[in-house]
């Protein structure tokens, strides 16, 4: 073997065989040589062909980039190509073509939704066509029609002995209240009730006992006389016996029944403002209802209850009590 080596060793040291030596090593060394960079640059390959790959439309979801069916990109060779038929690599995929004209209108639609969204505020503005209806005028409302009161002026006060009827001073009472006691709360004998229909008389209530002499007419009757009617004009004199004896003589005339208007807001003061004292007294004695008459809808108004029962004159009558 090494005799072997050494005659072989001997040949290629032989300068009729150096030529050749040195091709074969120089052949060898490219060999390798070529080996090496071919395998180095290989896989930078796929990476050239991924760069060359035609760009999809921005925008365009990742899920419609992938075309389900598939277009050869080689112009032969059966056996590379999985399906679809041999096509020019120069020509634009018909699928990116399509999608590319689909995304230009709905970039358009967005635009346009996007324009007429309302503000970040969250209110949005009428536009210029938008009319906003004009508000329908209230017709204008009737005033309130005034009611009719009735003002009654009398005079009251004590007779002295021995003065002649109708001229003694008495005390004046203008626009005399409703459920007014007179003389007076703690001496009362009589209370102020109305007047009854058109103002032709006013009605009081006998509260105290008292004789009765002159004018007015008694209700229900001259025998059992609760209440008395005078009209303008007419006086009643009322007897008083008070606890000590002596007896005292009221004088009681109506001076005048006024009508007038006022609104609805003055006649709820006019109720408002009667007597509390004359009203507690007609409910201590029992006396809130008058004979034959009733309150009508006018405030202060009375009016005959049915058949309007024979009213007996005072005038002339020798005495009566109040009840």
């Amino acid at each position: 073997m090494t005799d072997f080596l050494s005659s072989l060793k001997a040949d290629l040291l032989d300068r009729r065989l150096l030529p050749l030596v040195v091709l074969v090593a120089l052949a060898l060394v490219g060999a390798i040589g070529y080996a090496v960079l071919g395998g180095g640059s290989s896989p930078t390959t796929p990476t050239a062909a991924a760069s060359s790959a035609p760009t999809l439309p921005a925008g365009l979801p990742t899920s419609e980039a992938t075309h389900e069916d598939a277009v050869a990109e080689t112009t032969g060779g059966a056996s590379a190509q999985h399906k679809g038929t041999a096509r020019n690599p120069f020509t634009p995929l018909p699928e990116s073509k399509a999608k590319t004209a689909t995304a230009t209108p709905s970039t358009g639609a967005t635009a346009s939704t996007t324009s007429t969204s309302p503000s970040s505020s969250g209110t949005t503005a009428p536009s210029s066509s938008e009319t906003t209806p004009a508000a329908t005028p209230s017709a204008p409302s009737t005033p309130a029609k005034p009611k009719t009161v009735y003002h009654v002026a009398v005079l009251f006060g004590v007779v002295p002995a021995g003065t002649a009827a109708g001229s003694a001073q008495l005390t004046p009472y203008e626009n005399l209240k409703l459920l007014t006691p007179l003389p007076a709360a703690k001496q009362p004998l009589i209370v102020f009730r109305g007047v009854t229909a058109g103002g032709k008389s006013a009605t009081f209530t006998l509260v105290g006992e008292a004789i009765l002499h002159g004018q007015g007419d008694c209700l229900p009757s001259a025998s059992q006389c609760e209440a008395i009617d005078l009209r303008v004009g007419q006086a009643e004199l009322l007897e008083y016996l008070p606890p000590e004896g002596q007896t005292v003589t009221y004088e009681l005339k109506i001076v005048s029944i006024v009508a007038g208007k006022a609104s609805s807001a003055a006649v709820k003061g006019m109720l408002g403002d009667e007597s509390k004292a004359g009203r507690e007294l007609l409910v201590h004695a029992g006396l809130q209802a008058i004979p034959d008459l009733r309150y009508s809808s006018q405030a202060g108004v009375l009016v005959f209850a049915g058949h309007h029962a024979f009213a007996a004159s005072a005038h002339g009558a020798a005495g009566r009590g109040s009840r």
